[in-house]
């Protein structure tokens, strides 16, 4: 006959193991389950000052940004070209606030506003700017890394102004994630000012004029070869009907006979 231990020991034995489960909880570095490090999501900065803007640009409109499927995501690239140059890497806990096409439009837009040449994309009678990401990565040759950012740009109205590819390779001050985005920023402002440069040197005003042809075309000589008021159709049936035509020339009114083919 197996004996049962009594209520007052089984309680002590309960209060027991649960100040020992509270004492290694409140233990510092101790859980029971492992915390998630943090995420952070990182953008651009700031916008470039406007007193840096220099040159005189004519209005664009400016087309979506785009860029290859991985520049959809909100990852922050790298690569290590000393080892594996062909791989493509993401940091697990470092991002963008939004894909960089979206960060790089937004920035061209910033840009183009502070120099009064942006317009909405609806007013097709101003030439379009087109970008395409190429690259937007930190590369990390041996112990040093950079930040590249290399897009081409496109500006067109009825046809294509001027095409032209543009690349940025910017030092950062640290070698994670941190510091390469500093230098992205920093990348992605001086292609935009290049761009920009060179936008201001395409014949933009040129183009919108030639769209718009050489003027308005002259209407054809009256069939009569007088130099009276073109008649409207319907008047001319009206007296065709009545036998004649009455034309006026050098101001008197003549009959014009037309001939019946019911006669």
């Amino acid at each position: 006959m197996t004996s049962t231990p009594d209520l007052p020991t089984a309680r002590r034995a309960a209060r027991t193991l649960l100040a020992a489960l509270a004492i290694v909880s409140a233990l510092p570095g101790c859980s029971l389950t492992r915390a998630s490090p943090p995420v952070s999501t990182y953008d651009l900065g700031p916008p470039v000052s406007t007193q840096t803007a220099t040159g005189t640009l004519p209005r664009l409109r400016i087309a979506q940004t785009d860029g290859p499927t991985w520049m959809e995501s909100n990852a922050l690239f790298y690569r290590l070209q000393y080892s594996q140059a062909q791989r493509l890497q993401s940091y697990a806990t470092q991002r963008w606030v939004i894909p960089p096409t979206q960060l790089f439009d937004g920035r061209l837009r910033e840009a183009m506003a502070a120099r009064g040449a942006l317009t909405w994309f609806g007013d097709t009678t101003v030439p379009a700017l087109k970008v395409d990401m190429l690259e937007f990565e930190q590369v990390f040759d041996s112990s040093t890394d950079t930040r590249v950012v290399r897009v081409r740009a496109t500006v067109y109205h009825h046809g294509m102004i001027g095409q032209q590819t543009f690349t940025a390779r910017e030092p950062a001050p640290s070698a994670d994630g941190a510091g390469g985005v500093k230098a992205l920023a920093d990348a992605t402002d001086k292609v935009i000012a290049d761009m920009l440069a060179w936008a201001a040197t395409l014949p933009l005003q040129a183009g919108k004029a030639a769209s718009h042809g050489a003027g308005p075309r002259r209407r054809p000589p009256c069939r009569h070869r007088c130099r009276c008021p073109r008649r409207s159709s319907q008047a001319f049936a009206a007296r065709a009907g009545r036998g004649g035509v009455l034309h006026a020339a050098g101001g008197l009114r003549q009959p014009v006979s037309v001939h019946r083919l019911d006669r």
